[in-house]
């Protein structure tokens, strides 16, 4: 299947400004360039690694997340930073057949394993794919129902952008979802957890999918994205109402909600 594809980011002056890429500052174009470059080289094996890496986890994080969007039949959504489909296909389960789920990621490669998953999957008359940046969202306001984003937040160039466009293509009453890494609260957890992040997971996404530096992305960029606290405080700034934010395993990973009131 081709994936329909819309012009990239326009370079505007804020690409001349520095963002953070892990524990660097860098030029805002060169954090999107090395993002797209990591998930590149990763997409064909990224399934694969995500499965390993995480135990398993990965796929009941989603699950409860999902579950909590409480989506019904024939809504519409946006899975944004959609990646190979997870968030999809799970979706797609809950607004089938009446609804329909669309899959918007910078990255074709992604997209296109994912195209793969969802041919086995059975939900291709309700997924669609388009080729996109989360920071201009290429919809029409108020166009779903709920938009979906699943350890992509880290990712975005700007995240209050990213965060106003999925605001802006919400419906009123819509809901965003957000699951993202977080760092775990207990102390003795956390060390644990930084030893593998740090140590562990760069040699074993190299052996997995040939390469290290987008695992190594992943540990930093953990550590300095917004906790929780201050996430929800990003996202009501943003025009989110009725914000939530839950821990699982230990504080891992955190679903994001909030709503859509006015």
């Amino acid at each position: 299947m081709q994936t329909p594809r819309i012009p990239y980011h326009d370079e505007t002056e804020t690409d001349v400004a520095t963002v953070a890429y892990g524990y660097r500052n860098v030029l805002a174009a060169e954090k999107r360039w090395l993002v797209d470059r990591h998930f590149d080289q990763i997409a064909r094996r990224y399934d694969l690694a995500d499965a390993l890496l995480s135990f398993g986890l990965h796929s009941w994080w989603k699950r409860f997340a999902i579950r909590e969007l409480a989506l019904n039949r024939g809504d519409r959504v946006l899975d944004v930073c959609g990646g190979t489909g997870d968030f999809a296909i799970l979706a797609a389960k809950a607004v089938a057949p009446e609804g329909a789920v669309t899959v918007y990621d910078i990255n074709r490669h992604m997209m296109e394993a994912g195209q793969r998953k969802v041919g086995r999957s059975g939900y291709q008359r309700t997924i669609s794919w388009l080729q996109g940046d989360a920071e201009m969202i290429s919809f029409p306001d108020k166009a779903f129902d709920a938009v979906t984003v699943g350890f992509g937040l880290r990712n975005l160039i700007h995240l209050e952008r990213g965060l106003l466009e999925m605001f802006r293509v919400l419906k009123k009453g819509g809901r965003l979802l957000g699951l993202e890494f977080s760092v775990p609260r207990s102390v003795w957890v956390r060390a644990l957890y930084h030893f593998y992040s740090f140590k562990v997971i760069p040699l074993a996404g190299k052996a997995i999918t040939g390469t290290a530096d987008p695992f190594k992305y992943l540990a930093e960029s953990i550590r300095v994205f917004p906790r929780p606290e201050a996430m929800k405080v990003i996202m009501e700034d943003s025009g989110f109402s009725d914000v939530t934010w839950q821990r699982l395993t230990n504080g891992i990973v955190v679903v994001y909600t909030g709503r859509k009131s006015r």
